[in-house]
């Protein structure tokens, strides 16, 4: 099943993640590379596409459009070396632009000032799963279908696994939710413990969850999978018999015929029911 999402809600979501973002800019850094909009352009393009109006957006929590942004952008920079000449001082990036959109432009009529870490804090609360600490399936969405043209703009291998809980209702059934969700708790932190950094795991739906393997051949997703297969396999979950799991693999590299995010989960959806139809516990990958 395909999830739709609004524009409104695509860019939000893509804020979220952005600020989420270990390597997220914040408004302490944009204020010391703030009169240096040609470097802050080359460190943000690669994952942000309207580099001017994110930056307000973290600033001060408003969205423009990045025409309107470009032009407030360079208001704000002509008025905070104003400020500077009358004040004696700096009065860095995120007072020039609150001061400018509230005092001068009117963009603002009621300035949201708010610190960086209760944004992190926020952001992390709207975009991870709160049980299993996995990112929720509107991040991962967005994030598949960015990773995808990040793929077609430089032809890097892109791979993806789809894992179910075998057996999860019986669980349900024979133990109670409570062991359950101390399932889903265990397996979303042994997978969050042994991926890379790079790697991408969101909780697609119910017991389902998708990891994206950016540059990963299909044969190494295959590998990987196998990992997470038996390392799932030694957990210990107490009160609960021993917890197997079903990966499907899907690589867009192989077959080529895959040009976007929802073939490639398609892909691994098969995938993954072949591994469920071969016994369970098991990883599969449709060729």
């Amino acid at each position: 099943m395909t999830t739709h999402f609004s524009d409104a809600g695509k860019d939000t979501t893509r804020r979220l993640v952005e600020i989420e973002s270990k390597n997220r800019i914040t408004s302490r850094s944009i204020g010391e590379m703030g009169d240096r909009p040609e470097l802050l352009k080359q460190y943000l393009e690669s994952s942000i596409a309207n580099t001017f109006s994110e930056l307000l957006f973290r600033l001060t929590h408003e969205i423009y459009t990045e025409d309107k942004a470009t032009e407030l952008w360079r208001g704000i920079l002509a008025h905070r070396n104003i400020l500077k000449e009358q004040l004696a001082r700096d009065v860095g990036m995120l007072v020039a632009a609150l001061d400018y959109l509230t005092n001068i432009s009117g963009d603002i009529l009621n300035p949201k000032i708010i610190d960086d870490l209760q944004l992190e804090a926020a952001a992390g609360v709207a975009t991870r799963d709160s049980l299993t600490g996995l990112y929720v399936r509107g991040v991962f969405d967005y994030s598949l279908n960015h990773m995808v043209q990040e793929h077609h703009r430089h032809h890097r291998a892109l791979s993806l696994l789809l894992l179910d809980i075998d057996d999860f209702k019986k669980v349900n059934d024979l133990y109670g939710h409570q062991a359950g969700d101390d399932v889903l708790r265990v397996i979303g932190k042994t997978i969050l413990d042994n991926l890379r950094k790079t790697d991408f795991p969101a909780r697609y739906g119910g017991e389902e969850i998708a990891v994206i393997l950016p540059q990963t051949s299909l044969l190494q997703a295959i590998e990987k999978a196998n990992a997470l297969c038996d390392v799932v396999r030694h957990c210990y979950i107490q009160g609960c018999p021993s917890i197997t799991v079903s990966i499907g693999v899907a690589c867009i590299l192989e077959p080529e015929l895959l040009t976007d995010a929802n073939q490639l989960v398609r892909q691994a959806d098969k995938a993954l029911y072949i591994a469920k139809c071969n016994g369970k516990n098991k990883v599969a990958s449709v060729a």
